[in-house]
């Protein structure tokens, strides 16, 4: 699923009343900045980059249309009391396959997601983020430099909207890279923090949430954190759904430093882990938490992810997760998720993502766990052979388990009636191979007299011819 986009349609803007600079003088048009930095006003500069005169700007038109492959779904108001008309607006499909914790069956009404937007509160209608979301070449060259003539009293009410403006974010990333000043970073983060959620999901506004998440203290990421969270219960779900949104809440997860704000992300994230784990941005927010922060941390996690193992292991997104869990998960916690898959090991098997599932268990070569997966797989490995990806699944077997796990598996092959139809099988004559490479003794005997008694018969046929030519190319370096 491609990430959410986020449209912001909201009430007009409008330009803080704060003072506004005497014009400089003695500057000239070769040198429009001067040595003071300014000849202009503040609100004639915002003239020339189009957020001024809203007047003039093209209305922006509600979201009835398509969203290039659904409808727009139209949320009412919940019961926060957040309007219906500042939403993330979600495509029908897109919809469809978003799945919080559990198989589907209308949790997303059940957990309130169909009321979930991230409202914006970011004035800025009659076209205003049409514009500034697009670079304009009439931005004045003093904005596209740097803001180091601005005092805080200039940015005071506009950095926001400032955040929103291709040029403007650049110059607000400057301001906070240089040398540290508490002031400016402080009253950066107080007005980001108004609008947080907002300019996450902004083209050029994540970009300035995740640099203030570096250069903040420990306590103004905790205020961002309980921004995040406080509101809306499932927003930084939202937010991490999103293609820009996830970057910056990975920055923020990559910043955390105490227990408390890693209690209330994995709080926030809790309800959507399966919705995060089969999401192509949502993935990364879950493997980040996997990966850094602690066991105990990361217990509800795995919980939820072991009692919907089957559903995503089977997404292409899910299956990556899934391993990861298993990874970073130890004692009960790995032994409760191993147990879920083995579980579903024979449906998984013959899955497009599935299979990797189970092929990263036995490649951990962990002998309970391979033998336990081995059992689950007992008197099926004929069927999973004949299949796309089972038989990866069965050459995988015979690959990472002991010499007397993988004689089980072909005495179980050649004890099969049909046995002489995998040497003609698109995807059997790779299991066959793989048994002769592997396969010692009386087994290995068996395995060369079954596709000598088939020869005739496999050298007209494509895939026989593989076989054939692996056995050939074997007895040459015996």
């Amino acid at each position: 699923m491609e990430g959410f986009r986020c449209f912001l349609d909201t009430a007009s803007l409008r330009i803080p009343q704060s003072p506004l600079p005497e014009c400089v003088s003695g500057s000239s048009s070769q040198n429009p900045i001067g040595e003071s930095h300014f000849d202009q006003t503040l609100e004639a500069a915002f003239s020339r980059l189009k957020i001024s005169s809203f007047c003039r700007q093209p209305q922006l038109s509600r979201f009835d249309g398509d969203c290039s492959n659904g409808s727009v779904i139209k949320y009412p108001t919940n019961d926060h009391g957040l309007g219906g008309e500042n939403f993330i607006p979600f495509c029908n499909d897109e919809l469809q396959s978003l799945n919080l914790n559990s198989g589907g069956n209308g949790v997303l009404s059940h957990l309130g997601l169909q009321n979930c937007w991230v409202q914006s509160d970011i004035d800025c209608s009659n076209g205003f983020v049409s514009n500034l979301n697009q670079h304009s070449d009439n931005s004045p060259h003093w904005l596209q430099a740097s803001l180091n003539g601005w005092s805080l009293a200039d940015l005071r009410g506009r950095v926001a909207f400032l955040a929103t403006d291709q040029d403007g974010c650049r110059c607000l990333q400057r301001a906070m890279e240089a040398v540290p000043n508490k002031e400016l970073i402080d009253l950066i983060f107080l007005e980001v923090l108004e609008h947080v959620a907002t300019l996450m999901l902004d083209p050029h506004g994540n970009y300035v949430v995740q640099k203030l998440v570096e250069v903040c203290s420990e306590e103004q990421r905790t205020q961002m954190l309980l921004m995040l969270t406080k509101k809306n219960d499932l927003q930084l779900i939202c937010i991490s759904l999103d293609t820009r949104g996830t970057r910056s809440v990975q920055k923020l997860l990559k910043y955390v430093t105490t227990k408390e704000q890693i209690t209330l992300i994995m709080r926030a994230l809790s309800p959507g882990v399966v919705a995060l784990s089969k999401n192509s941005n949502g993935q990364h927010v879950i493997e980040h938490c996997l990966e850094h922060f602690s066991v105990q941390d990361n217990e509800h996690l795995l919980h939820v992810v072991a009692n919907n193992c089957c559903g995503i292991a089977k997404d292409k997104s899910g299956c990556c997760v899934l391993q990861k869990c298993v990874e970073h998960s130890n004692g009960k916690n790995r032994e409760r998720l191993v147990a879920a898959i083995t579980a579903k090991a024979i449906v998984l098997a013959v899955d497009r993502y599935g299979n990797y599932v189970l092929q990263h268990l036995l490649g951990l070569r962990m002998p309970q766990i391979t033998e336990n997966l081995l059992r689950q797989l007992r008197g099926s490995y004929m069927s999973l052979s004949c299949n796309k990806y089972g038989s990866n699944v069965v050459e995988k077997c015979l690959l990472d388990s002991g010499e007397e796990q993988s004689s089980q598996i072909i005495f179980e092959l050649l004890t099969n009636r049909n046995i002489s139809m995998l040497l003609l099988h698109p995807f059997g004559n790779y299991v066959i191979q793989t048994a002769l490479s592997v396969s010692k003794g009386v087994y290995h005997d068996a395995l060369l007299n079954l596709v000598q008694l088939n020869s005739h018969v496999m050298r007209g046929n494509y895939y026989g011819q593989k076989v054939l030519a692996w056995r050939d190319r074997s007895l040459q370096h015996m």
